[in-house]
């Protein structure tokens, strides 16, 4: 918070953590700089890189071992409290992992899942999750929990960049974020069977945290300091207990600072990359997509326009992606820099006419 002041996103790792050997890093994916590098390419260009790698999925490749099961720990050796997780905010309602993509399949066909969620710390043994509402996870949890059933997880913390803007990537249907994030990363994730649950997990992950859901079971969870700079509520929410914790040698622990950039820049260029693949699909002429970090409920579209009603459609077509989201969409020429905001401010300031439309 003291560097993000500054203006200040370098990436930390803590070496020295109270009550745990293990070492953390924090803000790894705080600067859309840093994101494009993990996409082989630069700020300017990583939407449109972003949305044609997503119309080329990758599938994910299967192995027998990995680098995360150098390390097996399985029933009451499976102890959260080893792990360095944070307490973020002043009036958070305790520890939480930020940083973990939370895989669940679907009980209907089964595909894989993956998403990034919040999740409580109880105790050592138990995590509450937030996946209620229109997520794909909630939708698994709750189809499961119809059934009387539990729902098996495994929660992959540390990997590739890609991977975790894969897991953010609004997709239609559940699952494919496997294979989006190999298609970011220009080749397959690796993946092996997990310890105690019937799921394929990322081979080469740092962390990974096995368990189950019992069907309609919850706990009281929050509040929390989310991205919008808010607490959220309260609310019972589902309670995830744990049965093996699998690791590399010596991991790292990956954390998200929730309501800093980095939680906003990770959210951010999934959205753009996924508003320019389906722009495009109406408009042809898009040229770059802009979802500002600190306004993530803004979107900026510039595009070569050859009619008018191109500037609606390229419009609606932002909204229809991110329906929940997104309060307000700027449509530009192609000479403005979506990113270049004083400029963006500038045509709404001097080419709008809103008593014409």
């Amino acid at each position: 918070e003291r560097l993000a002041e500054e203006k200040r996103f370098p990436a930390l790792l803590f070496t020295d953590v109270d009550g745990s050997t293990m070492p953390l890093v924090i803000n790894l994916t705080a600067t859309y700089e840093r994101l494009a590098l993990a996409l082989d390419t630069n700020v300017a260009d990583m939407a449109r890189v972003y949305g044609e790698r997503q119309a080329k999925p990758i599938p994910p490749q299967i192995v027998v071992d990995g680098p995360v099961k150098e390390v097996v720990l399985k029933g009451e050796a499976a102890d959260l409290s080893g792990l360095p997780i944070p307490f973020h905010n002043e009036l958070d309602s305790g520890p939480y992992i930020t940083g973990g993509v939370m895989i669940l399949k679907d009980p209907d066909t089964g595909a894989q899942n993956a998403g990034l969620y919040r999740h409580q710390v109880h105790d050592p043994r138990t995590l509450g999750v937030y996946i209620q509402g229109s997520h794909h996870g909630g939708y698994i949890y709750r189809r499961n929990s119809d059934r009387g059933e539990a729902t098996e997880f495994a929660l992959v913390i540390g990997h590739y960049p890609t991977f975790m803007l894969g897991a953010v990537s609004r997709l239609p249907g559940i699952g494919g974020e496997f294979a989006e994030a190999g298609a970011l990363l220009q080749e397959p994730i690796i993946l092996v069977k997990a310890e105690t649950v019937d799921l394929m997990v990322p081979a080469y992950a740092e962390i990974i945290i096995e368990g189950k859901l019992l069907p309609n079971e919850t706990r009281l969870e929050g509040p929390f300091g989310e991205w919008t700079g808010y607490y959220v509520s309260v609310g019972a929410q589902p309670v995830m207990h744990v049965s093996a914790l699998t690791m590399r040698r010596n991991p790292i622990y990956y954390d998200v600072f929730p309501a800093g950039q980095e939680h906003l820049v990770l959210g951010s260029l999934p959205r753009m990359g996924t508003i320019y693949r389906r722009v495009r699909e109406t408009v042809p002429g898009v040229v770059n997509v802009n979802v500002p970090a600190h306004a993530r409920t803004h979107c900026y579209i510039s595009i070569r326009k050859t009619r008018d009603s191109e500037v609606k459609r390229a419009a609606l077509a932002a909204i229809s992606t991110e329906p929940e989201n997104l309060r307000c969409v700027v449509v530009v020429d192609d000479d403005i820099d979506v990113f270049n905001e004083p400029e963006v401010t500038w045509a709404v300031g001097t080419r709008m006419r809103p008593d014409k439309d």
